[in-house]
């Protein structure tokens, strides 16, 4: 296969939204010119990307455009992308391209090793669903043509990460994805939302500078003199070895900076505060391009830079392990507490980004399968379950989870594909979430049983099945009555923590949707009561026979928990069916993607 199809990806989906973004700002240009030309005619001026209408009372270039051509152009660059991907993947070619020299064996290039291929793979399924599902839900807002033109930029920049060869490609489109999200984050110009954007650029940013210690680290003590991904890492041990604790400290700095985007605790603020973006928007900050490339970038640090061999055991170990356990637990318990059902599931994801990171601490070829499993699982959990909350906000405009009362008899679709989604983030059998989870476990108590010295036992204990080759056995791991030799067995117990926090946060939602309460004409809504004619609920008291659901008041006769919901349409239906079948899919036949995920894993043993 032509090597020059690994830029392809990158680039394509970068220069078709820098296009964009010029024909529009021509087309701009162009109506100024018509309007002080003719002053009247202002609804007949428009730019190039409003599908030929003209007249008609559309309004003006201020985000009122006709739907027509912006779409088939986004939705083909979008499909023609993900095509070249799944042939880079399906080809399995192993050749690499030096975009450019930056200087001596410092280089920008592309590669697609079998990491990489999961990460490619995502994206390429996931986007052109999520852009279809954008297409209806953007169908009535402002500057579509700008967020659309952001929205492909960013399928490039996640693209350009997983095709990263090496370190320092990593890190110049890590940082890119900060400057192309920005704008999306900040698409409702509303007060609120520039302050989340703004939180998010400085989180960011800053993150981007510690985690660029990690790449100056690696690339002074790499054996090659350069930062090629290697499985194992890239250290010349034994002068690394002489400088142990400095790199050790550069490691974690580099962690917590990769962990900015990855929501770790307490580097988190900034995602919750997101959610004031158009769902789509979030959906892909949680389950694809953002807090996925934070995973990713600390899997590739940790497995394919610094390499297991020179971390586990050591302080940093223990450290990093246990802030992803903190942070597991938090965000979970944090999600419970959230009445705000966007809100709720981004710190659900805080929570469960940081499986992948526990799953990566446990420094082990299994550790590695497991974080990579719940990367792909939880992908497809947090996306369905985001544009279900999205369908929800686009038909009815509630927001609370006090506000869902009896929507799951109105929105059977949407919220039967909400149930399989909060299934499996529980961790139920026969859903993915479970496979993922179950993964971590034994990732963890592998993990303990090598800091025990008993890595013989573990690796019997699996031998019989397709981890049998991916244990430690033989290691020489043996750290007994090391403080971090507990670490492992408590990973298990806040899992378990976990999996009944999430049950409470999500099956609160469909309680609610299904079984509301209700009581005397009134009803009840967060944290009120109801009795007689009235009812008492968050914010308010109300008499007679109206009631009240969180700041907002209604009648009895136009009350909104009385009025008929009904799906929206297939354009935001098809991707939730879609999504939906897969967890299922994954729960029951998850092996043949297990044995691609052994395989990479045993690459790093």
């Amino acid at each position: 296969m032509n090597r020059m199809l690994l830029c392809v990806p990158a680039l394509l989906p970068l220069i078709g939204g820098m296009v964009l973004l010029l024909a529009h700002q021509a087309g701009r240009n162009k109506v100024k010119s018509g309007r002080n030309e003719v002053r009247s005619g202002r609804n007949e001026v428009k730019p190039e990307w409003n599908g030929g209408q003209t007249g008609g009372g559309q309004g003006d270039v201020a985000g009122k455009l006709h739907f027509g051509r912006l779409e088939w152009y986004i939705l083909g660059l979008t499909v023609v992308n993900s095509l070249v991907l799944a042939a880079l993947i399906w080809g399995q070619s192993t050749d690499s391209l030096v975009l450019f020299r930056l200087y001596g064996d410092m280089t920008v290039m592309f590669r697609l090793d079998g990491m990489g291929r999961i990460f490619a793979g995502l994206i390429a399924f996931l986007w052109p669903l999520a852009v279809l599902y954008s297409f209806e839900y953007m169908r009535h807002e402002e500057r579509k043509v700008d967020f659309f033109a952001f929205y492909l930029m960013t399928y490039g920049v996640t693209a350009g990460i997983a095709l990263s060869g090496n370190l320092i490609t990593l890190y110049l489109f890590y940082e890119m994805l900060t400057l192309v999200t920005f704008p999306l984050v900040l698409h409702p110009m509303t007060r609120e939302a520039r302050r989340a954007s703004r939180k998010y650029l400085y989180y960011s940013i800053g993150g981007a500078a510690f985690a660029f210690l990690g790449l100056v680290f690696v690339l002074k003590f790499s054996a090659a003199g350069n930062t090629n991904f290697l499985p194992g890492g890239v250290l010349n041990l034994a002068a690394a070895g002489e400088k142990k604790n400095v790199l050790l400290a550069a490691y974690l700095l580099s962690f917590f900076g990769f962990g900015v985007k990855a929501a770790l605790f307490p580097l988190h603020g900034w995602l919750p505060k997101a959610t004031v973006a158009p769902t789509p928007v979030t959906a892909l900050l949680h389950a694809v391009a953002v807090v996925k490339s934070g995973a990713f970038a600390i899997l590739r640090l940790t497995y394919f830079g610094f390499g297991i061999e020179f971390l586990r055991g050591t302080w940093a170990h223990g450290f990093v392990m246990a802030a992803a356990m903190i942070s597991i637990a938090f965000g979970s318990t944090m999600a419970a507490k959230e009445a705000h059902w966007k809100r709720r599931l981004a710190y659900s994801t805080v929570s469960n980004l940081s499986y992948i990171l526990l799953a990566a601490t446990m420094m082990s070829p299994l550790g590695l399968v497991a974080a990579l499993s719940h990367m792909v699982f939880h992908a497809f959990m947090k996306i369905c379950s985001f544009f279900c909350a999205g369908a929800v906000m686009h038909q009815t405009g509630k927001t609370h989870v006090y506000e869902l009362d009896g929507l799951g008899r109105q929105m059977p679709v949407t919220f039967g594909c909400l149930t399989i989604a909060s299934l499996s983030l529980i961790g139920i059998p026969l859903f993915a979430g479970f496979i993922s989870k179950w993964n971590i476990a034994r990732a963890a108590f592998d993990c303990g049983a090598m800091f025990a010295g008993e890595a013989g036992a573990a690796g019997g204990n699996v031998g019989g099945n397709a981890l049998g080759g991916l244990t430690a056995a033989g290691g020489g791991w043996t750290t007994a009555g090391s403080w971090t030799g507990f670490l492992p067995y408590l990973a298990v117990g806040v899992l378990l923590y976990s999996a009944f926090m999430t049950a409470i946060y999500m099956l609160t939602v469909l309680v609610r949707a299904y079984a509301p309460v209700t009581g005397g004409a009134g009803s009840v809504a967060g944290a009120g009561v109801a009795g007689g004619a009235g009812s008492v609920t968050g914010a308010g008291v109300a008499g007679g026979v109206r009631s009240v659901a969180g700041a907002g008041t209604a009648g009895d006769a136009g009350s909104r928990m009385g009025k008929e919901w009904s799906d929206p349409n297939w354009l935001m239906l098809a991707p939730l069916v879609i999504f939906a079948v897969i967890i299922i899919i994954f729960g029951v036949h998850s092996q043949p993607l297990m044995e691609i995920l052994y395989e990479i894993g045993g690459a790093v043993a």
